[in-house]
């Protein structure tokens, strides 16, 4: 009799913010609670307990584009004469710590500014170098009614009245020594000229200043994120953000260290943000020659849209274009989107996604203001750093390494890039047609429908594999309370759900289009995160009476596709898990192929798809199941050509169970003793004698 442990019922996560990766409850997440019976050894009586398994997405993040008066353009540099630098010398991000940093526990502070901060400026100085690099760094004051005059042949903006009593850059006070003289214009007429404190040293060997406050602003209160950032002055000459600034809210700090990956990708993120990647800045762009993408009025800056609240990009930079888009019913609907169309990036999604008709990389067109147009379409690059949320697996890849080149501010390394499987070489269909053109496509193929997925999150769970096969994932295709616009209905059927219901189905992440796709996800106990499904971290290791799968995490894990749920099995009891389909195990390459280990048992994998019967003894269980090998080169360098399995996969001999062959093991040491009982008396009489 086979033991099956755990009932499920499924219960709704409530809100966390976008900007943040970490393991805490999710908006959008939806949480499966496990109710299990676990049998405990020793004879002890079993007992209940509730693990909730949570999927889901952070909410979209929202970054601020700072308005018109928020951001001082056409900030004069003096250029530096003296230091003359080597053309291929990295960005110089100059880090200054408000006070608020200060103020922070000692923990908070130390992760701050000893690992969060430096080990993302380190990434970004290495992966980025300045095109036409300035001088010292002198920011100019801001206004105390943000109105000011400029004057023809002089680079300084004049303050109409008064210069503000102090300048910030978003929520933090930029300090008075980084500070241009003020300049004003008294009653708003000329004469015009300098007042007050002379210009300070300013900020030396930078190409961009990051103010780092850690303030318990509005947007801290009510918008339950994590930090957020934007630039505040650009310089004159090629209109690159010169300063900047990026805010942590001190309550959503963590230092809990399985949340640190996720922190560091938030900060690159927003980071990136500052620098170049915004909806404000596009119309900012250059050419390759230094050219601006966008036409230019008089006073050198481009057209404002004011019903946008921005400076307006030309079609040089942004698109928009109408796709034709496959929805339930057989309809096809008109799809509106934005394409940033400049070259590299045209050039690296082409090659991305093997599509050489593609006009641009998609930007996202959900999520309302601050997502929208600022982050790449999620649907097409999902887990790509630059999307609107975070997910999982963040990558920064080449095609935001090529977005940043082409504002014509930077130069890009992209040695730095990191691998972006999602959509890779999937073809136009993929990357210009809806979701469920691709799902019926495949089906009709008899493919595999990935990186998207149709099966319902039920009760038992479903598990699978991360579409990089780093992470056990379930598909996050789910029953909203109400119907999906239409536009994001894409199911004709799904197995045991009334047509009816059809139009209520799709996936959990609404800034990916409702397309339903495979996702890792965490475990939850009494509501404190305990692990991520994630192959390569070690801490995610599972209890040792917990492991039913004799799974094993850590830096040379993959996710493999289990054929059958694993049975543990000692005396006469037998165990298994509801939850099965996928788990972690390590593996290594070799001169014969792919080697899978269980535990100390290596399995060779012959071809991709071969069925390897696993049974091995482990913590005096046996753990039997049967797992799916992996293609060879979606890890190694190198493969053979596949060929038939050994007979040693096929026929593993059953590790000897002691539990149940400990009475007749009894029985013949008697039978042996009782043999040898005469002979021994006799030797024994002999010796005497």
């Amino acid at each position: 009799m086979v033991t099956t442990l755990g009932k499920m019922a499924a219960e709704w996560g409530g809100g966390g913010c976008c900007s943040g990766s970490g393991p805490g409850p999710s908006r959008w997440s939806a949480s499966l609670w496990v109710r299990g019976v676990l049998l405990l050894l020793g004879g002890l009586p079993a007992s209940t307990t509730s693990v909730p398994v949570s999927v889901g997405t952070s909410p979209p993040c929202r970054h601020h584009v700072p308005s018109d008066t928020e951001v001082i353009n056409k900030v004069h540099l003096k250029t530096n004469h003296v230091v003359k630098r080597d053309v291929d010398e990295h960005l110089r991000i100059k880090t200054v710590y408000d006070k608020s940093i200060e103020e922070l526990l000692p923990e908070k502070r130390h992760l701050v500014k000893n690992k969060l901060f430096p080990q993302a400026i380190s990434y970004l100085e290495k992966t980025f170098q300045v095109r036409r690099p300035a001088g010292t760094i002198l920011l100019s004051r801001q206004c105390a009614t943000n109105q000011y005059l400029r004057k023809e042949n002089d680079p300084h903006r004049y303050c109409t009245g008064e210069c503000a009593p102090y300048t910030k850059c978003g929520p933090v006070i930029v300090p008075e020594e980084h500070l241009q003289q003020c300049r004003v214009c008294r009653g708003g007429k000329w004469p015009c000229g300098a007042v007050g404190v002379l210009d300070q040293e300013g900020v030396q060997d930078a190409d961009f200043v990051l103010y780092v406050g850690a303030l318990a602003t509005e947007r801290c209160r009510h918008e339950n994120i994590i930090s957020y950032a934007a630039y505040c002055q650009q310089e004159a000459k090629m209109d690159r953000p010169i300063a900047g600034y990026a805010n942590l809210c001190p309550n959503m700090i963590s230092t809990q260290p399985q949340e640190f990956i996720g922190m560091l990708s938030t900060v690159k993120h927003e980071i990136i943000h500052a620098l170049g990647f915004s909806a404000g800045l596009f119309a900012f762009y250059h050419d390759k020659d230094g050219n601006p993408l966008t036409s230019r009025f008089a006073d050198g800056l481009p057209p404002f849209n004011y019903s946008l609240g921005l400076y307006q990009w030309s079609d040089k930079v942004v698109r928009k274009v109408e796709r034709s888009w496959n929805v339930r019913d057989n309809k096809i609907v008109r799809h509106t989107v934005y394409l940033l169309v400049t070259p590299r990036v045209v050039d690296e999604a082409r090659k991305h996604f093997n599509c050489p008709i593609l006009e641009g990389m998609e930007l996202e067109n959900q999520g309302g203001m601050g997502t929208e147009l600022n982050h790449w379409e999620k649907r097409l690059l999902e887990n790509e750093a630059m999307t609107g949320s975070h997910t999982q697996n963040r990558v920064l890849s080449r095609i935001t390494l090529a977005l940043m080149e082409d504002t014509g501010w930077y130069k890009a390394n992209y040695s730095m890039a990191e691998k972006l499987d999602w959509g890779r070489g999937m073809g136009c269909d993929f990357v210009r047609k809806s979701c469920k053109f691709w799902i019926d496509q495949q089906r009709q193929k008899r493919q595999m429908l990935s990186p998207y997925c149709d099966t319902l999150r039920s009760n038992p769970l479903q598990l699978t594999c991360r579409q990089d096969q780093r992470a056990v994932a379930v598909c996050n295709l789910q029953k909203f309370p109400k119907p999906l616009p239409p536009e994001y209905q894409y199911f004709d059927e799904l197995s045991g759900i009334p047509a009816e219901d059809l139009p209520y189905y799709g996936g959990s992440v609404e800034i990916a289009d409702y397309c339903p796709f495979s996702q890792e996800f965490s475990w939850h106990l009494s509501g404190e995160y305990q692990r991520s499904s994630d192959c390569r971290i070690l801490e995610n290791q599972p209890e040792i009476f917990k492991n039913y799968g004799a799974e094993k995490y850590g830096p040379h894990s993959v996710c493999l596709i289990q054929k059958s749920a694993f049975i543990m099995e000692k005396c006469e009891r037998k165990l298994s898990y509801p939850d099965w389909g996928s788990g972690c195990y390590q593996i290594s390459c070799s001169l014969q192929g792919l080697m899978v280990w269980v535990q100390d048992t290596s399995y060779l994998c012959s071809r991709a798809g071969q069925v390897l019967p696993v049974s091995i003894q482990m913590n005096g269980w046996i753990h039997e199941g049967n797992l799916l090998c992996p293609s060879c080169w979606d890890f190694c360098e190198q493969c053979p050509p596949e060929t038939d399995p050994p007979v040693a996969n096929l026929t593993r001999a059953l590790p000897l169970d002691l539990c149940s062959r400990s009475s007749s093991l009894v029985v013949t040491l008697w039978l042996l003793l009782g043999n040898l009982f005469p002979l021994l008396a006799g030797f024994l009489l002999c010796v005497w004698h």
